[in-house]
């Protein structure tokens, strides 16, 4: 015993190095496992560093395995574990948290599916913020940072969003499922600030779906009560609305409501913003038109009438 302190005393004042497992420690502290864990099945035999007792139910193993392709630093239960809680594989900078095999710069559970992969991020005490998720912007090509973040300054406020610099760049999902692009407060189910390019849009129209089907009454004098009209987007007091600056063509919500109220939504806003339903219009158009070709085909029977009295 007095031979091993004469050692590691003369090693420490000549060197100021310690080694435990080594006579030639190259660090200020190092520690080489001569022989395999004993608890082990051989994983931890080319060194580890274990923090707790004898009696103690867990202890700390830091430790380099046997492939050299990855260390870890585990808490276990005296019994070299599978669960891996934290790997790091030096070769290629990667981390891994319940796997040994990290194939990312961060691996969060094993491919098996035994270790889940879940992340709680909790949120902090001096904010509306939640748990966020900052990406920098890239070396080249992008010039705006994107957070994914939890935010909510009341329940029903409560929100989760993907957005730059403000929510208006981005996209939000409400508790109630709502999602609104380029709008923080959605009223419906999907809610687009700004124009739309799509192939095709459907509808739900079948008959499975619907009840109290009736035929649209006087289609023809509705569509001579509406008005359609040119205008152009009141970009200036609604920029957040980010309407196009193009001259276009529609009708008047209001107006639309006083002859169709079934085709004008009102936005559940202190403001009350309306919207109309253009895709319903067309039904009304093409019963329109029937009727106007009876009245065609009428006249057309009257005015053989007239011509053979003529003659």
């Amino acid at each position: 015993m007095k031979k091993i302190v004469f050692l590691l005393l003369v090693s420490f004042y000549s060197f100021g190095q310690t080694g435990i497992g080594t006579t030639t420690p190259i660090n200020k502290f190092e520690v080489v496992a001569t022989t395999a864990d004993p608890a082990s099945s051989g994983s931890a035999a080319n060194g580890n560093l274990r923090l707790g007792g004898l009696s103690a139910v867990y202890v700390l193993d830091f430790g380099l395995g046997n492939s050299s392709n990855f260390a870890w630093i585990q808490s276990r239960n005296k019994t070299y574990g599978t669960n891996y809680p934290v790997v790091i594989n030096p070769l290629g900078g990667f981390v891994g948290i319940g796997t040994s095999a990290p194939g990312n710069t961060l691996t969060v559970g094993n491919a098996a599916g035994t270790i889940p992969g879940e992340i709680t991020l909790n949120p902090t005490t001096a904010s509306y913020d939640g748990g966020q998720i900052n990406f920098k912007r890239s070396l080249t090509g992008s010039t705006a940072d994107w957070s994914i973040d939890q935010y909510g300054t009341t329940a029903s406020d409560a929100r989760l969003r993907i957005f730059s610099n403000s929510e208006l760049n981005g996209l939000v999902i409400k508790e109630n499922g709502f999602i609104g692009m380029g709008n923080s407060a959605p009223t419906v189910r999907l809610q687009v600030t700004g124009d739309i390019i799509a192939n095709s849009i459907a509808g739900s129209s079948d008959a499975r779906f619907k009840t109290n089907i009736e035929p649209i009454i006087n289609p023809l004098q509705k569509v001579l009560a509406l008005s359609g009209v040119n205008f152009k987007w009141n970009t200036t007091a609604f920029p957040q609305r980010m309407f196009s600056d193009k001259r276009t063509l529609g009708f008047i919500a209001q107006e639309v409501e006083k002859v169709l109220p079934e085709i004008v939504q009102t936005e559940n806003t202190e403001e009350g913003y309306k919207s109309v339903q253009y895709d319903k219009v067309v039904a009304l158009l093409v019963e329109a038109m029937k009727e106007q070709q009876r009245q065609i085909n009428q006249l057309k029977r009257e005015v053989k009438k007239l011509k053979r009295r003529s003659r």
